[in-house]
């Protein structure tokens, strides 16, 4: 086989960490994964940036012993936002990475609020959920721990880092932190102050795809001995530019091909994320979308913003089929056939805040597992269903929603997007924020300019029925039974 031009990407994900291989005409070609590890703790979850590490070097080594003879020309690496890396002043970490869903800060949110108001803290930032800000675990750290923070990245970022690449803070997950000033993109010293944290804890600003640095084996080998692992295939990274990709769902955006005017990503992750592309907006348009909901911030994609707003889909679902029993692709698949005629009845859902715990209501003598999982896709269609109407108060209507993310996979999930616009659109990508990770690797590369040269790719197909219409010529929206 003849040697050719490759490219890898890395996504840290909440759940699972993976990579994949890209070849120059940005098709994937192998993929390896491993489990992100979390302990539970009484207020969510937190892990080791060591354990981080590992994970990272096992799905990338599992990728590159399956890819093709070929030169790895760049390298890209996307993860969750929120979740940082505390280092000390030897820049050793100090201290848990904590979940970007741990409910770790409450009193401190509460002084955020005190001191600066929800209100003008959000125009400056475009985020609408403070509680899960980067900035608020700072605090919480600064009031809880001994040791002070030196230096803090997103995950992402610290992995660039660790393989060879210079400090840096990508825009798309330094908008994430609530420490960043959205307009002049400046990190906000009265906020990192308040947060008991040196002005300069974050690294500066970087755009995804931006050259930091390359593969060092120095680099690698302590990277390896971090994380207390073999270097196996790792040493066909040596050399390869590097480069963050940002915040999965925004690189997931890129990966999928959902970047364009009109378009919206339906990242179907733990944690669903819609994103938007849109022109920077001002302070008062930052209030206005955070009013209905969204939070905004700089996209991968270069003078943009990004328009995003979430639920916790796999933070609903996967309790659902745990109680149901439901293991596995083809048990879940089994189950989506049974349900696709049966209606909810008296079944319905409720959550105690956007990434509470999830209660199963109005539980009747007819009630049976396909209606409780109609109910259960019914109610993550109406968080959709909010989500994509508070975009369109800000955008306008949108023309496409493109899917990705693994509950992509769930045929009761797609029948219910199918109703929420006029097109739905299903790329035949595996790993969409990894692709996207691998593609801004080839910027860095020097292969591409930017996001809008990047190599296009076709659809799958959806198998699904025409999309009914109400009367008025709109979308039917969820609810009520539904039919496959």
């Amino acid at each position: 086989m003849a040697a050719i031009e490759l490219l890898v990407g890395i996504d840290i994900g909440t759940t699972r960490t993976k990579a994949t291989v890209v070849g120059a005409d940005g098709h994937e070609l192998c993929w390896g994964q491993a489990p992100t590890p979390w302990r539970t703790v009484a207020s969510g979850a937190e892990t080791d940036a060591a354990a981080i590490l590992a994970s990272v070097l096992a799905a990338v080594d599992i990728a590159l012993r399956a890819a093709p003879p070929g030169e790895v020309l760049g390298v890209g690496v996307t993860s969750m936002a929120e979740t940082l890396v505390l280092l000390d002043g030897a820049g050793r970490p100090l201290a848990p990475c904590i979940a970007w869903y741990d409910s770790r800060g409450e009193d401190e949110l509460a002084d955020l609020d005190r001191v600066f108001g929800q209100g003008p803290f959000s125009a400056r930032t475009g985020l609408a959920e403070p509680a899960i800000s980067s900035l608020v675990k700072l605090a919480w750290h600064a009031r809880h721990n001994a040791v002070p923070v030196r230096r803090a990245f997103s995950m992402a970022d610290w992995v660039v880092h660790i393989l060879g690449g210079e400090p840096s803070s990508e825009a798309s997950l330094a908008s994430r932190t609530g420490a960043l000033s959205l307009v002049g993109r400046q990190w906000w010293a009265d906020g990192l102050g308040w947060a008991g944290a040196p002005a300069d804890v974050f690294p500066p600003v970087a755009q995804a795809g931006e050259l930091v640095g390359k593969v060092m084996t120095d680099a690698l080998g302590r990277a390896a001995e971090a994380a207390r692992c073999d270097q196996g295939a790792l040493p066909r990274l040596i050399g390869a530019a590097v480069t963050s990709a940002g915040h999965d769902h925004l690189s997931a955006c890129v990966g999928a091909g959902a970047a364009g005017s009109g378009q919206v990503l339906d990242s179907c992750g733990t944690a669903e994320g819609f994103v938007r592309t849109v022109a920077p907006l001002d302070g008062r348009s930052l209030s206005r979308a955070v009013s209905v909901g969204l939070s905004a911030g700089w996209h991968t994609v270069p003078g943009k913003y990004a328009l995003m707003g979430g639920q916790s889909l796999g933070l609903v679902l996967d309790p659902v089929l745990s109680l149901l029993g439901v293991r596995g692709p083809e048990a879940l698949g089994a189950l989506d056939d049974a349900a696709g005629g049966v209606g909810p009845g008296s079944l319905h859902l409720a959550q105690s805040g956007s990434y509470g715990t999830v209660s199963i209501l109005d539980l009747g003598e007819r009630s049976s597992p396909e209606a409780l999982w109609s109910a259960a896709l019914d109610y993550v269609a109406q968080g959709a269903s909010r989500v994509l109407d508070a975009m369109g108060a800000i955008a306008g209507p949108a023309h496409e929603l493109v899917l990705s993310g693994g509950w992509a996979r769930c045929t009761g999930l797609r029948v219910r997007r199918r109703q929420l616009v006029p097109r739905v659109r299903w790329p035949a990508v595996v790993e969409a924020g990894a692709r996207g990770a691998a593609l801004f690797g080839g910027c860095a590369a020097g292969l591409f300019s930017g996001p809008a040269d990047f190599p296009l790719i076709a659809d799958q197909l959806l198998g699904l029925p025409p999309v009914s219409r109400a009367g008025d010529g709109r979308p039917e929206r969820p609810g009520g039974q539904m039919r496959g």
